[in-house]
């Protein structure tokens, strides 16, 4: 079994493809595009030239096509400075101003450290009252005391950074179903639906973070709980949205040209500004929600998840997504649902009609000790899990898979083509489940 840190993320590779070259943009001087670099990165100015003629015969490329959160350059994006040669005259001039006398300057006063400095000197320095804000957990459940030493857990504070987190989402709650009851010509449910499921794939070819996805879809919800808007104007705020996520969350940036790229052109820089704006004004610069993946990653590490466990948790938020009715739910509960369902399914399997199923809840979920961790029991979580479940039995049917195309990759485990994803057999396993 492995153990997941409460706070490290997966690092995504960075593939760069040389073989498929889309048409160059029209707006040839943005030096800013990715785009545009990968393009005409070993092109000579010829060949460029007689690439803009053929562009303009109709060639037609993919709106998803290579894009990327990828370096595109060894260079350095800071240059080095330039030397610039001094005319004579302001030569004559530097030695003019040489020839006055010029005085040394003064020492600095001298700094006396008094008593008091040192008293308080002593008490910042003082280690045993910092051990006054850290909880004491238990013994019984204590799950951090051997990452003693690995400075990535934050095993001293973990236990005080999640009750933060379970304090703070609730300063920023959604509601249930927002987008419900709206006037005829605004967003509705389905078209949003139909958002996620595009930015999703955005999402997965610039090789972005989970933790970015997630954020966008949180400063999405919360824009459209508040804003009605037109659903023309959903692209435009799905974009700004990943944008501002990315600018939280990753080291590498896509540029705005990226965006409009991959939206066909359907608005402009300006626009994205614009709405990055108005974004960030609704939300009165909030933008620090805890997210179900940091909760999931929590989790995972306290009941000690295989990789296979943790990355079924993993699909199961993704496509919570999708789905309007769980916008309302909590991170903190949706994420221990998911946490509960994935090591359930992948245990189902291996029991018979005899096993006890309270045993079998006991042993994946004990109750005192994910009780003092996650603040859930399995009675409270039992709604969740069936939601769960049933969003798992709706993937034979829905037409927005780009969730499920995702985790059928061979580095997800091929987790959603996996037989306890399979809808008949998850809708044997909850039946077992106590109501």
């Amino acid at each position: 079994m492995s153990h997941h840190s409460a706070f490290l993320r997966s690092h995504h590779a960075k593939i760069t493809n040389s073989n498929n070259i889309p048409s160059s943009s029209n707006n040839e001087n943005d030096e800013n595009s990715t785009i545009k670099n990968l393009i005409f990165k070993h092109i000579s100015k010829a060949q460029q030239s007689s690439m803009n003629i053929n562009s303009n015969k109709g060639t037609m490329r993919g709106i998803l096509g290579e894009v990327g959160n990828m370096t595109l350059s060894n260079k350095p994006i800071i240059s080095k400075p330039k030397i610039i040669q001094q005319h004579s005259s302001i030569a004559t001039i530097i030695e003019s101003k040489s020839i006055v006398n010029i005085l040394p300057p003064a020492p600095p006063p001298s700094i006396t450290i008094t008593d008091e400095d040192n008293q308080i000197e002593e008490i910042i320095l003082d280690d045993d009252d910092e051990d006054e804000y850290i909880t004491e957990t238990p013994a019984e459940f204590d799950c951090d005391s051997g990452d003693l030493y690995n400075i990535t857990t934050v095993s001293e504070f973990v236990v005080d950074i999640c009750k933060y987190w379970r304090e703070l989402e609730h300063h920023t709650p959604i509601r249930q179903n927002f987008l419900l009851n709206r006037r005829e010509g605004t967003a509705s449910p389905q078209n949003r639906a139909v958002l996620i499921d595009w930015l999703y794939q955005v999402h997965d070819r610039f090789k972005l973070l989970s933790d970015t996805f997630h954020m966008a879809i949180n400063f999405i919800d919360r824009y459209l709980q508040v804003v009605d808007v037109s659903k023309h104007e959903l692209q435009l705020i799905g974009s700004a949205a990943l944008l501002l996520a990315c600018k939280y969350e990753e080291m590498t940036i896509p540029g705005m040209n990226d965006f409009v790229y991959v939206s066909d052109n359907a608005y402009s820089k300006e626009d994205m500004k614009e709405m990055e704006r108005r974004i960030i004004s609704t939300l009165s610069y909030d933008l620090g929600r805890p997210l179900s993946i940091n909760y999931l990653r929590r989790y995972s590490k306290i009941i000690q998840a295989t990789d296979l466990e943790h990355t079924l948790g993993k699909y199961l938020l993704d496509l919570t997504f999708i789905d309007h009715t769980c916008s309302h739910i909590l991170p903190s509960y949706i994420s221990a649902c998911a946490s509960f369902l994935s090591r359930y399914l992948l245990t189902y399997k291996r029991i018979t009609s005899s096993t006890s199923i309270p045993l079998l809840i006991e042993h994946l979920w004990p109750s005192k000790f994910m009780l003092y961790h996650t603040g859930y029991t399995y009675e409270q979580l039992r709604q969740g899990i069936e939601q769960l479940g049933q969003l798992l039995i709706g993937q034979d049917t829905t037409k927005l898979k780009s969730v499920q195309k995702k985790f059928s990759q061979s580095n997800m485990f091929s987790i959603a083509q996996h037989s306890c994803c399979k809808s008949a057999y998850v809708q044997i396993a909850l039946t077992r489940l106590p109501k």
